[in-house]
């Protein structure tokens, strides 16, 4: 890994990600938009692409809003975590696991020819409508890589409060007794001068579909999420751009299941 590199992921996992209402809504796009320009990280480094903190940022709000909402006292959630602090090959998740506190499905390599690439554990903590912290939370993230594809990435937590679907899946598939979700959503990248159009406009009112300012150019990015809780903990399978559909990714969350 490059020193570019290893920059653009302590900034993705130490920036703060918020969604308040825990929906996704314009305000996402307007936390996301905030983060980039209040970031001292993101200034003093002329080279970091806003797009991938854009990225970083919205992840932790798709964890959310692509699947389950919580239902609890807390109306806001962030969390943070720091790579340094994982492991970079697969017999090190048994040190991660210790860290998280409980086992975990998982898998070295899919058939698919995604491969583990590494793994780290975070925490997350909830605050109530008065910005007082209600809960702390560990999660674990799992990096997947297929040459010079973009990345899947595994998130597993245990819910610290009850969560439930705000809208129905795109897609879904049963696997014995644990449903499979899977949902997407598309990421308009624009410069700061960027004006929108009457299309923009109408796009922004969908519930799956954001613009964010910031990218030297007009981009688009689609990322796909497919969630699922077995025995009390909640997986969720998610990547932006990915050459896979969703019974692909499908095939990869029975994968990690151990059902294929």
């Amino acid at each position: 890994m490059n020193q570019r590199d290893s920059w653009e992921d302590t900034i993705k996992d130490v920036l703060t990600l918020e969604c308040d209402g825990l929906t996704a809504s314009q305000d996402l796009k307007d936390r996301i938009d905030e983060e980039i320009l209040t970031s001292q990280e993101a200034k003093s480094m002329k080279h970091l692409s806003a797009k991938k903190i854009i990225i970083g940022v919205a992840v932790g709000c798709l964890l959310i809003s692509g699947g389950a909402f919580a239902a609890g006292h807390a109306v806001s959630l962030s969390s943070h975590s720091d790579w340094r602090e994982g492991c970079n090959s697969y017999s090190g998740m048994e040190e991660q696991e210790k860290k998280l506190g409980y086992q975990v499905d998982s898998v070295e390599q899919f058939t698919n020819g995604y491969t583990f690439a590494k793994a780290v554990v975070g925490e997350s903590e909830g605050r109530d409508q008065d910005r007082n912290k209600v809960y702390t939370n560990k999660f674990m993230s799992i990096e997947y890589a297929r040459d010079a594809e973009p990345t899947v990435s595994l998130y597993i937590e245990k819910p610290a409060e009850s969560y439930a679907r705000s809208k129905p899946a795109e897609a879904t598939k049963v696997c014995g007794d644990v449903t499979l979700y899977f949902d997407s959503a598309t990421y308009k990248f624009v410069p700061p001068d960027y004006e929108l159009t009457a299309e923009d406009k109408t796009n922004q009112e969908k519930g799956n579909y954001f613009i964010s300012f910031g990218s030297d150019t007009v981009e688009m990015q689609k990322s796909a999420v497919v969630e699922w809780t077995k025995n009390g903990i909640q997986y969720q399978l998610i990547g932006f751009d990915l050459n896979l559909t969703a019974d692909d990714m499908f095939d990869m969350a029975e994968e990690v299941m151990g059902t294929k």
